[in-house]
């Protein structure tokens, strides 16, 4: 199995992203966390974040993983709102690989995708407005006319680490089972609204034999993007089990 991760700090003056992938006999897992811009010490809550669920996923677990990561993200949101304050937040993507089995967590608008036959799916939810305005309507708490007038918010965070108290999270409560040739894609949104699905995908399928080489096309389509781009980080593992 193969992980690689890349990061680029875009036009921002401070680089606010971590990641890391330890593996482990229990399997292999991967964090990438995205500190919140508009909060001070952003990069030191997704720091903080990533070494502590690496920490504890070292540390071993019993039981099934989505008791595990939902207690450990549980933990590190307390850490980062007692260390920081109101002042500092994280959003989170993790995944972890048992053999076959994909297990993960998302807190916020960091993803987990899958590649597999040419076609890029998104697996996790972004955790925004746009999200908690969709549940709204969707159970007639608001009507039309608020949702519409609300919408242009769409983009700011609903959930994040280091709230206090996590509102929203996607946790599997069972695995995702893989494929061989199956190619998995961590990332912040800074690579997502730089490049768009399509083009992600294009880059991984042309380096589909290749994890550092797919790692390397994305990082390098982002550097030639244009405009205002935000610090993106990605991590692309693949040959997730042998035949």
């Amino acid at each position: 199995m193969e992980c690689e991760i890349r990061s680029y700090i875009g036009t921002r003056k401070q680089q606010e992203d971590a990641a890391a992938c330890c593996e482990t006999a229990q399997g292999l897992f991967c964090a990438v966390c995205d500190g919140v811009g508009s909060r001070k010490d952003g990069g030191a809550s997704s720091q903080l974040a990533v070494r502590r669920f690496t920490e504890l996923y070292k540390n071993g677990f019993e039981g099934g993983f989505p008791a595990f990561i939902t207690s450990a993200a549980e933990q590190i949101d307390r850490e980062v709102f007692g260390t920081f304050g109101q002042s500092c937040g994280t959003t989170a993507v993790t995944a972890f690989i048992k053999g076959r089995e994909l297990w993960w967590l998302s807190v916020g608008d960091s993803r987990l995708y899958i590649l597999r036959g040419g076609r890029l799916t998104q697996i996790t939810t972004d955790h925004d407005y746009s999200y908690v305005l969709d549940l709204r309507l969707k159970k007639g708490i608001i009507d039309r006319e608020t949702y519409e007038a609300e919408k242009h918010k769409g983009g700011m965070l609903a959930s994040f680490i280091g709230m206090g108290g996590i509102d929203i999270a996607d946790v599997s409560m069972k695995p995702l089972i893989l494929e061989k040739g199956d190619m998995l894609l961590l990332s912040t949104d800074g690579l997502y609204r730089a490049l768009g699905d399509e083009r992600t995908a294009e880059i991984l399928n042309n380096n589909v034999n290749s994890v550092p080489a797919a790692a390397d096309g994305l990082i390098e389509a982002v550097r030639a993007c244009s405009g205002t781009i935000d610090n993106t980080t990605l991590a692309v593992i693949s040959k997730i089990m042998e035949e």
